[in-house]
């Protein structure tokens, strides 16, 4: 047997064994970060309202997040005596309902959070399920592994899974309809449509960005005409009718699931109610005498939630998000932003990987010429472009989008690159030399490296050549970096040095004193910060995006700190600041 063979061999007798072992040091990680995490930004606003659907089927009436993901993460928590939440109504501000819900009811907010969960990690670890499950009988155990290897030790899944929000959820919904579009384009049945269209309505009932996947699916299409141009008819005619009539039994199935996950709701998708409450928060232009808002007001549909959520989302975009990047502040974003984030919170050895896949693609081509590549091109199956076609086009829509808000909004490209990479360098059925395998195996165990040394803050990653953590806020915060998530940290801290007297600038929805944390406001400047004789804790956020930028805190901005907490608090000692 040779040395190759003999590597191979191992995985295939130790598959199941070995993919095991994978995701439960993963599921482990999550687990150690979900316990030592202080509940993040978004989680109350997802958990609160998961639960008044399940108790009540009342949605919240102007929301960019559908309730399916919110449902699963609210589902272990109908075994306990809660108390409903408040009422959402225009004039209530949110984070009050959602503070009220979580940290004054029966049960504990840790207690809540910790169940709320479980859920997202299971489906985090089913995710990486998927990706084995699919890529061995086309690639091998070799190349399932490494590619489940890159997923398991990425810090932003590992961070971002155990989180009561949608960012994952929507990953796996955008991965699995991905793959089942690929079934489709391979065998063209419109029983592949109808799976396909499953896939998608619980995609979009996850993450309104799932929306993005027509586009992609319609670009894919034409690869596939592309490809069977000039060849003799077969079972399946591929055209643009026989897509029309996949996309009906796609577009019927899909839009039953969205029913089925709004509830069977139905009703107007804009009232005079909602139109003033849009109004209030920015959009003056809602509710003009135009033919879309007669109907909207008029006709009864079903899922009106579904299509409201669809029209705010489309609204927020126009309108942008304020955003940091690099220093700079915008309210558009940058189209660069993206770019950036993911040169600078992708692991290294996952970017070297990619770019020893994309170095091995072009040498084949260079070396069998291009007229020989296009033919190539023409023959191979769609198993191999659905892991880099959508992963790309779907990246490039996000570089055009206004809402800059961090990495978990292009999650869903990674398992699909992953997966391409892995098959590229360690498929059984490709021909590469060796030292591109061996290279490959190197940059796989770096991963698992720079992984181990942000355990288990995983939410602050920064890769080497970014500088690390300490080094984040020169590129982004937010949730990049710091989403709220080291309270308890910062807790432990004050206690542990004796520290009672603290002036806070804190980012995040949970209220420090629930962690036992009573401060004061952050003193705009040094000389009130010593005469007040606190000690000055920051939250990286709070000073680099989101203040009034009229002055006060550019003396903490330019002053180093005398140490942090976690990765998202810097703290300032007056006295021991010169």
């Amino acid at each position: 047997m040779s040395e190759a063979s003999a590597f191979r061999s191992v995985p295939e007798r130790h598959f199941r064994l070995s993919a095991a072992a994978l995701l439960v040091v993963m599921g482990a990680s999550q687990m150690v970060g979900a316990v030592a995490d202080s509940q993040t930004y978004d989680e109350s606003y997802h958990l609160v309202n998961g639960y008044a659907f399940l108790k009540s089927r009342t949605m919240v009436t102007i929301s960019e997040h559908p309730p399916l993901s919110q449902v699963i993460s609210a589902a272990p928590l109908l075994f306990l005596d809660l108390r409903m939440p408040l009422e959402s109504v225009p004039n209530r501000p949110e984070d009050e309902r959602e503070a009220d819900f979580l940290y004054k009811n029966k049960v504990s907010a840790e207690t809540m959070l910790r169940l709320a969960r479980v859920p997202k990690i299971l489906l985090t670890l089913l995710l990486g399920w998927v990706m084995t499950w699919w890529m061995r009988p086309r690639f091998g155990a070799v190349a399932a592994l490494a590619a489940l290897t890159l997923f398991s030790f990425d810090p932003n899944f590992l961070a971002h899974g155990h989180y009561v929000t949608t960012d994952v959820p929507a990953t796996l919904c955008f991965t699995v309809a991905c793959l089942a579009w690929a079934r489709f384009l391979t065998d063209g049945t419109m029983k592949s449509a109808a799976w396909c269209g499953l896939a998608m309505g619980v995609a979009m009932g996850t993450k309104y960005s799932a929306l993005l996947l027509f586009f992609i699916f319609g670009f894919l299409y034409f690869f596939r005409i592309w490809q069977k141009e000039g060849e003799a008819p077969g079972p399946v005619r591929w055209s643009p009718f026989h897509l029309a009539k996949g996309m009906v039994v796609f577009g019927v199935v899909m839009l039953a699931v969205v029913w089925a996950a709004f509830g069977f709701e139905t009703g107007h998708m804009l009232t005079p109610e909602i139109i003033a409450a849009l109004r209030g928060i920015g959009f003056p232009n809602v509710g003009a005498d135009t033919a879309f808002n007669v109907a909207a007001t008029q006709w009864t549909i079903p899922a009106p939630s579904f299509f409201r959520g669809l029209f705010v989302l489309t609204l927020h975009n126009v309108r942008g998000q304020p955003s940091y990047l690099m220093g700079m502040h915008s309210l558009t974003g940058w189209w660069y932003y993206f770019p950036v984030v993911a040169a600078v919170k992708t692991p290294t050895g996952a970017l070297l990987l990619l770019a020893i896949a994309v170095v091995a693609v072009v040498r084949a081509v260079a070396k069998t010429g291009v007229r020989h590549a296009v033919a190539k091109l023409r023959q191979i199956s769609p198993d191999w472009y659905v892991l880099i076609l959508p992963p790309a086009l779907y990246f490039a829509i996000c570089v055009r989008s206004n809402i800059n808000l961090g990495i978990r909004h292009v999650l869903p490209i990674y398992p699909l690159v992953y997966m391409w990479t892995a098959a590229v360098l360690f498929s059984r059925d490709v021909a590469i030399p060796a030292r591109f395998r061996k290279a490959g195996a190197i940059c796989v165990a770096l991963v698992m490296l720079e992984s181990a040394s942000a355990f288990p803050r995983y939410l602050g990653f920064f890769n080497l050549p970014s500088g690390g953590p300490r080094n984040g806020a020169r590129y982004l915060v937010d949730s990049n970096l710091d989403w709220g998530q080291d309270l308890k940290r910062l807790k432990a801290y004050l206690t542990e040095r004796g520290i009672s007297n603290v002036c806070l600038n804190y980012f995040g929805t949970a209220p420090p004193s629930y962690y036992g944390i009573h401060a004061k406001p952050a003193p705009a400047s040094l000389e009130d910060a010593r005469a007040s004789g606190c000690v000055v804790v920051m939250s990286v956020t709070a000073m680099y995006e989101r203040q009034s930028f009229d002055g006060r805190y550019d003396w903490a901005m330019r002053t180093p700190p005398t140490d942090t907490v976690g990765d998202s608090f810097r703290v300032y000692d007056p006295n021991r600041i010169r």
